[in-house]
């Protein structure tokens, strides 16, 4: 029952001018706010600066200074086309995600997507490795039926459609949602019922108590309905409607079998302490802040998925081209061997052989290794993304499309820095842990006050006896008057310890909380620009492996060259033999180091997006 409403019943009930103008009065003054409450502005939804952002929630140049940024002299690159949909949670559910088509068992081959590059001196497609188009194909399976091709933003989709780790996140913030309603539910109006019966026999030191009788029996059955509520500026109605039933054995209790009915409207209403609607909907606010935080840390949370199936997927891809790379080095090896095998019985030294076989052990060593870690990694990714498609009954080998690149692509500094300003979800989180201890700070101002109540009560009654109830309750209404009372009620603490302590507390918590953030903000700047030199690393290591794999394949050559003519007429051909199995085998590990510096590459951009916060995330509408 809200003020309007108490105003309407007491004006039919007690037609007095006195109750409406003090109970107008009072509300007045509980609307107007004595002490202006540090109110905390909301965060826009669009981007903004970390001064901006310290501006809003009280920060200055003492408590946290900007922190001094050396911009890396690299280009400013864009991370490769990784753009994963954004799921929005909303009021109730998250929304569903379209079902994206299911991995194709058979397909076509898909080119290494060409990105736009003026640095790399190898980003025509001449220089694209001749393992990548190899491991585009079945390397594993005799059966081609059980393969499918997927592709990188494949694998993302559908973990968040089938993973069970992003449903559980996804379910936390609706989780916390439900606290929402429930601090709306403190507002709600409550319907009371409450009956107790009372037989009583007291001794009587008075005769005129009962009339004669040493003691006095009495039985008393009383009967209440009614409904409470409390609105958002802290006011507290009750309106309630009592059947009571009473009977002794005094001389002087008449009528007997009383029935005693009473219908009463109460209405309190604090004008100091514990008024004002910012203090009475708080706890709704702090659920809401509470939910965005929960979003936010699900949100980080389904960062380290998205990095788990990209770093698993490329682990994948790094292990196929090992091995791939082995094999085409075993059988490379098996043709020197097969060459010194045809000359056994004129010159050959035994030992030349048993090199050559000691080389062709070793790669086939390297491809058991690399067909272990590849059965491992595909069960991995399987278990991250749980599709139905990747099921190993019908899949048995997983091949995958989407392939690395030697590109250093353009990233934006300040659009990265400003994207985890709005999507890292550590840094969000301590946003709304800030706009909390701001809320319950305001609480703690509004509770410094002294209490001050206006209180107002007014009601009608009936009696009649021998239980006649209806009569008696028909009488609230035709005879004699209601009754009123008003007044106000104050009281406060001498010193007010508890309540400037509590202060204290909350205003320490928010100067804790600032340097939190502060420390945070300037992590994620160095974590971003970790990951920005990390990716120019990676991109210089990658070209001088590509450099050195072309060198040392050119070796390889003109030694292979040198041994063709060897093994016709020269009568030894040791030197050029040890220089061959030399540079063959430098070449392998040439490519090997071509191909995971590649990956690292692939994996450090990545990183950028990851520590942005905008690898995959979800939003509140």
């Amino acid at each position: 029952m809200d003020v309007l409403e108490f105003v309407r019943i007491s004006r039919a009930t007690l037609g007095s001018s006195a109750i409406l103008l003090t109970l107008f009065s009072g509300v007045l003054i509980a609307q107007s706010n004595p002490r202006t409450y540090e109110v905390p502005q909301a965060l826009p939804s669009s981007g903004i600066s970390s001064e901006e952002f310290e501006r809003l929630v009280g920060l200055n140049s003492q408590t946290a200074s900007q922190i001094p940024i050396a911009v890396p002299a690299i280009p400013k690159p864009v991370l490769p086309q990784l753009e994963v949909p954004q799921p929005k949670i909303e009021s109730e559910v998250v929304r569903p995600i379209e079902d994206p088509s299911p991995f194709p068992s058979q397909r076509e081959s898909m080119p290494t997507p060409e990105l736009r590059s003026d640095e790399s001196p190898f980003s025509s497609e001449q220089w694209l490795p001749w393992w990548q188009s190899a491991c585009n194909q079945p390397i594993l399976a005799n059966d081609s039926s059980k393969t499918c091709r997927v592709e990188l933003e494949q694998l993302i989709w559908h973990s968040m459609l089938y993973s069970p780790r992003v449903q559980s996140i996804l379910i936390g913030p609706k989780i916390q949602r439900t606290d929402i309603q429930s601090a709306q539910g403190e507002l709600e109006r409550r319907r009371f019922a409450q009956t107790n019966y009372h037989n009583t026999s007291d001794p009587v030191g008075n005769t005129l108590t009962t009339g004669g009788a040493p003691r006095l029996n009495e039985q008393f059955w009383e009967n209440s309905i009614g409904i409470r509520d409390r609105n958002v500026l802290g006011g507290k109605t009750e309106l309630s409607q009592m059947f009571n039933a009473r009977d002794n054995n005094s001389l002087f209790f008449k009528p007997n079998n009383q029935a005693d009915t009473k219908l009463s409207l109460n209405y309190t209403q604090p004008l100091m302490r514990g008024s004002g609607k910012y203090y009475n909907t708080s706890s709704i606010r702090i659920a809401g802040i509470k939910t965005d935080e929960k979003i936010a840390s699900a949100n980080r949370e389904l960062q380290k998925h998205a990095w788990d199936v990209v770093n698993t997927y490329w682990e994948l891809v790094l292990n196929r081209h090992l091995l791939e790379q082995a094999r085409h080095g075993q059988d490379r090896l098996k043709q020197i061997k097969q060459q010194l095998v045809n000359r056994e019985g004129r010159d050959l030294v035994q030992a030349y052989v048993s090199r050559a076989n000691a080389a062709i052990a070793n790669q086939q060593g390297q491809i058991e290794t690399a067909k272990a870690n590849i059965w491992g990694l595909q069960a991995s990714l399987r278990q991250l993304v749980n599709s139905p498609d990747l099921d190993q009954q019908t899949c048995l080998e997983i091949v995958p499309l989407t392939m690395p690149s030697n590109e250093l692509p353009k990233i934006p500094i300040e659009e990265e820095l400003l994207a985890a300003l709005n999507n890292r979800g550590d840094l969000l989180a301590i946003q709304q842990t800030i706009q909390i201890a701001m809320v319950q700070k305001n609480l703690a101002v509004n509770e410094l006050r002294p209490q001050l109540d206006f209180e107002t009560n007014s009601y009608v009654r009936g009696l009649r006896g021998n239980n006649e109830f209806a009569q008696s309750y028909g009488n609230q209404f035709d005879s004699g008057r209601p009754s009123f009372s008003s007044g106000v009620t104050y009281q406060n603490s001498v010193l007010n310890r508890t309540a400037k302590s509590n202060l204290l507390s909350r205003q320490l918590e928010i100067a804790k909380l600032q340097n939190d953030y502060s420390n945070e903000l300037k992590k994620a700047y160095a974590d971003i620009f970790t990951a920005i030199a990390n990716a120019k690393a990676t991109y210089a290591t990658t070209l001088a492996a590509i450099e050195s794999t072309l060198s040392t394949r050119d070796e390889v050559d003109g030694h292979k060259v040198h041994f063709d003519d060897f093994m016709g007429e020269n009568p030894s051909p040791s030197n050029v033999l040890n220089d061959l199995l030399d540079a063959e085998n430098r070449l392998i590990v040439a490519e090997n180091t071509w191909a995971t510096r590649q990956i690292q590459h692939m994996l450090a951009l990545i990183r950028i997006k990851y520590e942005s916060g905008t690898l995959m995330t979800i939003t509140a509408e």
